[in-house]
Order: C-alpha cells, then sequence, then structure tokens
C-alpha cells in the first residue's frame, strides 16, 4: 500500500486529474449497470416482469399484486430511511460538494444504502425519479478517487460534480447532455480544460454501461412535423406551462425541506403508499418515475385524462417525497410537461400533437433542472429526435428560463 501511495504522489499533477476523471467514468459506468440489474431485479420480484419485456410495466399485473407490492416497499421503505437518518444526515450532491469543514460527515456505505434503495422503491412501484440514485453513487464515488490522487479541494469539488454526471450519462446513455449538466445545475465554473474532463467522465461511463444498457430512445414517439406554425404556439405553451412548472418546482423544494424524518415516518410514507395504491386501482400509470404517463399521453388520450393524470402524477409525487421518501424529480417533470401540453393541445385544438409534446416536456425539464441546454439534451435524448429538433427545442428553453427568471424576480428571489 505504501509503495502505491508513493507511485500515486510522484504522479504529475495534471495526469492525477486526467487518471481519476478515466477510473470515475469506469466506476460510475459499473454503478449504472449495477442500478439497472438491482431496478430490473426489484421490478420482476413486484410486477413479475420488468419495464424492458412489456410496454407497460402494469400490463396484465392484478391489481392485489400492486397493492401488496406498494404496502411492503412503503413500510420497508419507512424502516430504511428512518435508521439512515436516525443518528446522521444523509447528504445530497450538492452537499457533498461542500467545504470540508462545513460538510457533515459523510458516511459511504450508508449513503450507497440510501441511493440504491431509491432504486428498490421506484422498481416496486414509488411515483418518484430514479435518477437521484445514479447520480448520488458517481458523486459519492468521487471522494475516495479524490483523496487517493490527493486533488485539491477545488478539484475534489469538481470531480464529485463529475460524478454525479457520470452517474446520468450512465442510466441514460446521455453523455453530452450530463456535461451540460455538470456546469449547469451543479454551478461548476466553466473552463475548456473542465469540460474536456467532464466529457472524458460522462462518455467513458456511458460507454462501459454501454454494454448493458441500450442507448435507443426511451420513448416511442410518432415522427414529429416541424415547421414554422409551431412556432406561433410555443409562446402560447411556454406562458401556460412555465407557471405550472414553476409551482411544481417551488411546492417540491418546500415538501423536500419539511421531508418526515422522525418516527411519523413508519405512518406517514406507509399511507402516501396506500393512497397510490388506491389510485393504482384505476391509473396504474401513475406508478413508477413516470414513464408510463409519458407514454400513455404519447400514444392519445381525452383532454379530461390528460388533467387527471397531470394533477394526479404531481399530487403523488409530492405527498411521496412529503411523507419520507427521497428520490428525484426529473422524469416526473418530463412526464408533467408532456401532460400539460397534451391538455392544453387537446382543449384549444392545436395541431401537431407529438410536436408540442416534446415542448411541453423542455418547458417543464428546463424549470426543474434550471439548466435550458440538459433541458433540451435530455429530451432529445429521452425520444431519439434528430438535430432538426433542435432549435425549436432549444427556443422554448431558452423562452422558458427567461420567464423563470422573470418569476424568481417578482417572488422576490432575485
Amino acid at each position: 500500500m505504501e509503495r502505491i501511495v508513493i507511485s500515486i504522489q510522484a504522479i504529475p499533477y495534471k495526469m492525477k486529474m486526467v487518471l481519476a476523471t478515466c477510473l470515475l467514468g469506469l466506476v460510475s459506468g459499473l454503478a449504472g449497470i449495477f442500478l439497472h440489474f438491482l431496478l430490473e431485479l426489484v421490478e420482476g420480484l413486484a410486477f413479475g416482469q420488468s419495464e424492458h419485456q412489456s410496454n407497460f410495466l402494469t400490463d396484465g399485473v392484478p391489481p392485489y399484486r400492486i397493492g401488496i407490492s406498494l404496502l411492503i416497499v412503503g413500510l420497508a421503505s419507512a424502516l430504511v430511511w428512518y435508521f439512515l437518518q436516525r443518528k446522521g444526515k444523509l447528504l445530497s450532491i450538492k452537499g457533498q460538494m461542500k467545504e470540508e469543514d462545513a460538510r457533515p460527515t459523510l458516511h459511504f456505505w450508508k449513503q450507497l444504502l440510501h441511493s440504491s434503495w431509491q432504486i428498490v422503491a421506484v422498481g416496486a412501484g414509488a411515483p418518484i425519479g430514479k435518477e437521484g440514485a445514479p447520480r448520488e453513487i458517481g458523486a459519492l464515488l468521487a471522494g475516495p478517487l479524490a483523496e487517493g490522487f490527493d486533488l485539491s479541494l477545488t478539484d475534489r469539488i469538481f470531480l464529485i460534480a463529475c460524478g454525479a454526471g457520470a452517474g446520468l450519462a450512465a442510466v441514460y446513455q446521455v453523455p453530452l447532455t450530463s456535461v451540460f449538466f455538470i456546469f449547469e445545475t451543479l454551478g461548476i465554473a466553466f473552463s475548456l480544460k473542465r469540460f474536456v474532463l467532464a466529457g472524458v467522465t460522462t462518455y467513458l461511463a456511458a460507454f462501459v454501461a454501454g454494454w448493458v444498457i441500450s442507448d435507443h430512445a426511451l420513448y416511442k414517439m410518432p415522427v414529429p412535423t416541424w415547421s414554422l406554425q409551431v412556432l406561433w404556439v410555443m409562446p402560447i405553451l411556454v406562458l401556460v406551462l412555465t407557471p405550472l412548472a414553476y409551482g411544481f418546482a417551488r411546492l417540491t423544494k418546500q415538501t423536500t425541506a419539511h421531508r418526515i424524518k422522525d418516527q411519523r415516518i413508519f405512518l406517514t410514507l406507509p399511507l402516501a403508499f396506500l393512497f397510490l395504491a388506491v389510485l393504482a386501482q384505476k391509473l396504474p400509470h401513475l406508478l413508477g418515475n413516470g414513464r408510463m404517463v409519458a407514454q400513455e399521453v404519447i400514444n392519445g388520450i381525452p383532454w379530461k385524462t390528460a388533467l387527471v393524470l397531470f394533477v394526479l402524477k404531481a399530487l403523488v409525487v409530492l405527498l411521496t417525497l412529503w411523507a419520507g421518501a427521497y428520490g428525484g424529480t426529473l422524469t416526473p417533470s418530463f412526464a408533467l410537461g408532456m401532460a400539460g401540453a397534451s391538455l392544453i393541445t387537446l382543449a384549444f385544438g392545436f395541431e401537431g400533437l407529438s410536436t408540442l409534446l416534446l415542448i411541453g416536456a423542455v418547458c417543464f425539464l428546463t424549470v426543474t433542472l434550471n439548466a435550458p441546454f440538459s433541458a433540451t439534451g435530455l429530451v432529445i435524448g429521452f425520444t431519439g429526435q434528430g438535430l432538426e429538433a433542435m432549435p425549436y427545442l432549444l427556443l422554448t428553453a431558452v423562452l422558458t428560463y427567461g420567464l423563470t427568471q422573470r418569476l424568481d424576480r417578482l417572488m422576490g428571489r432575485k
């Protein structure tokens, strides 16, 4: 071990950074593979099939099995998250990025179980996103690597952000978008050197995870038609959906800030999953990270159904997070954006439904991530769009971002 330490210390600092980012990409990709198999295992136990084996995860699954699965995961999640938080604090990605003297003690195995359990909960039907787990684990793995290579505090923080981006790239196969995520959402100062190093990490993570995880589009969409006619509908969607997305984002922050962490979780979290189980008897698409809601909207639904899915999906996400669960809001926001766009399109008789659904998804993701370039890249990656969609989606993201900044000023936040 001493020889290894001496050998590492002898390596030039710039080479240490390159080696650290390469190793981080490798282990983040392997972590993505682990989470992929874990998700499929839990889905198989809960529903008898994975989301990759059927159009909808709940197709052909008896209602009683859905209810039992949700009750079991609700009780188990209450136990896991209560005991994980009883004597210490669980750190978010930005919590891990804080300076050492301002950061609570990081317990590696506790954080690893916490992040992995998010996948277990989503796989069993929790209505929240699964993207938080790979990002947190990628950031978690960056810490020991940064210490092993004796990186400076600034570069350690950068490497943790790269780990979060690598986790996102591995699971969703979006390496370039994940680079933008590192700088936009995590607030890392941009430089060409950092852009290249971040790219090395995310592309290597996506490549390694790609041995198992498909890079095909997550959603099956009709080929959208892009034209100048879209430009006059775009501002209407942005003006209507951005305040809704802004409200959802504010409520999400408030519910997570007041998340139940004490013994009340043994009551609130099982009841939240019980409420979800009741709703799922009629609307099973509410289960999971939002993929089923989005695909149902893409397949075509009446405006009343779109309204119900929009309201109830937002409600169960907020309720589950407040009740004590942890998870992401990226894919739920994507689904809400599509449901909201479908509602407006059908209610007002606009043409080009598939095109406007993409605009709605970009709008919601831009507000959720506070990152127009990342939101645009994710929608393109999720739906397999070509370069012809880029100008329209990016313009939507920029308009949404500008309106969000305006809303922040009106609310006194800036």
